[in-house]
């Protein structure tokens, strides 16, 4: 059994929708394969007796430039967390927020940041030189690792080790700091722009948005593409002839398919808990990460999701997130509340796992030198959309997708 498309693509993730929307747009004819049962790859949610559960801790910054095209944010009712971090470090509690968008701890600020007066001087100096610096400057400077740009601008000892490792490790899923300082620049750079966020109805819903207005007819779930050769993708039941192929599948696949440069990808462990309301309590109910500032357990981060939205559970119930990176990632579970003790400084004896995320391909790697965009075609009928060729990130993926679709809108002489 074959049928013919103008334009495949494979992969129903936010890169595979982010092309698909710009094909729409350009009224060009498309059909979607995706192999799992809904949209979303990497972003998606569970719903389990009331909670609502991202497929591994993510958080959206509103000022993602190719997000604010794509998406209706008040349709999203983006529910912010505070723009800095709680650090446990020992039994003292640091608060360390941006005090120009947070008023809350703005009187702790100076007693909390961790770091002697020269490297803070260095930390103030760094988001200032990145606030002035366009991306295109970010793009074609000198690459090396965040680790070694940090430092290398003052950015070190305690400051480094208290506040920056663990907040970025987070962000980059591992903790050497290895990741392009290009990277660390455009994760700056949003974070002072847009506050993190969730989805009022969860990280699914950023998803579901993108491809709300494809039509149904042009979307096949449930479909395993085995192979491409040429202009025919063979799937479980059929070959399908097209005049263009986006891949849009997660990296690894894609990587192996069009024989590209192998790229390590970076994994994650997120375990959700249903928790008592000692913990919602914490420095003023604020919706704020948690980190261990000496790194003294397994987990890399922790968060009362519910404090920033209370959808995301049964009216009165309390929902934490904690995730732990490699070598962490297979904790087991009492060394996990432990922690959690330890780092919110209460009680988790009771705590409620509801459920363990493993996710072993969460994040493609960005090690230096590193290219923030990569080329979308492989031939004049092949394309190629991800995280993995631009920034590991939800705007990498809207952005590599939107480019495909262009590339292709190119190619058809349109």
């Amino acid at each position: 059994m074959s049928k013919k498309v103008n334009v495949a693509i494979i992969g129903a993730g936010l890169a595979g929708l982010a092309c698909a929307k710009e094909l729409q747009k350009n009224k060009i004819d498309f059909h979607i394969f995706e192999f799992t049962d809904g949209v979303g790859g990497r972003v998606r949610s569970d719903y389990v007796d009331g909670f609502t559960l991202d497929r591994g801790f993510q958080l959206y910054n509103p000022s993602y430039s190719e997000g604010k095209r794509l998406l209706d944010y008040q349709s999203l009712d983006l529910k912010p967390f505070c723009p800095g971090v709680a650090i446990r470090d020992g039994k003292r509690l640091r608060i360390v927020v941006d005090p120009f968008r947070d008023k809350s701890f703005r009187l702790r600020l100076i007693k909390d940041l961790p770091g002697n007066p020269l490297s803070q001087l260095g930390l103030v100096s760094y988001f200032l030189k990145y606030l002035i610096t366009s991306d295109a400057q970010i793009a074609t400077t000198k690459d090396i690792s965040a680790l070694e740009s940090l430092t290398k601008s003052g950015v070190k000892g305690s400051l480094l080790e208290k506040l920056f490792r663990p907040f970025l490790q987070g962000v980059f899923l591992e903790s050497e700091l290895a990741t392009s300082r290009k990277f660390l620049d455009v994760v700056l750079k949003t974070f002072l722009r847009g506050t993190p966020s969730v989805p009022a109805q969860g990280m699914q819903e950023i998803s579901n948005q993108l491809s709300k207005t494809i039509n149904k007819d042009n979307l096949s779930l449930n479909t395993k593409v085995i192979k491409i050769e040429g202009n025919k993708i063979f799937t479980q039941d059929e070959v399908i002839e097209a005049n263009k192929i986006v891949v849009a599948t997660d990296p690894s696949t894609a990587i192996s398919w069009l024989n590209l440069e192998k790229k390590k990808m970076n994994s994650v462990t997120t375990w959700y808990f249903k928790a008592d309301q000692s913990v919602s309590s914490l420095i003023e109910a604020k919706p704020i990460l948690f980190v261990d500032g000496k790194q003294s357990g397994p987990l890399t981060n922790a968060v009362v999701m519910t404090n920033a939205a209370p959808s995301y559970a049964p009216a009165g119930e309390v929902l934490v997130s904690a995730s732990a990176i490699s070598p962490y990632e297979n904790s087991d579970l009492s060394s996990v509340k432990k922690h959690l003790s330890h780092i919110f400084g209460v009680n988790t004896e009771n705590w409620e796992l509801i459920k363990e995320y493993k996710i072993k391909e969460a994040l493609p790697a960005m090690n230096p030198p590193y290219s923030l965009l990569n080329s979308n075609q492989i031939t004049n009928d092949l394309f190629v959309a991800g995280d993995h060729r631009a920034t590991s990130s939800i705007q990498g993926a809207l952005l590599s997708g939107t480019n495909a679709a262009t590339l292709v809108k190119v190619s058809l002489g349109l």
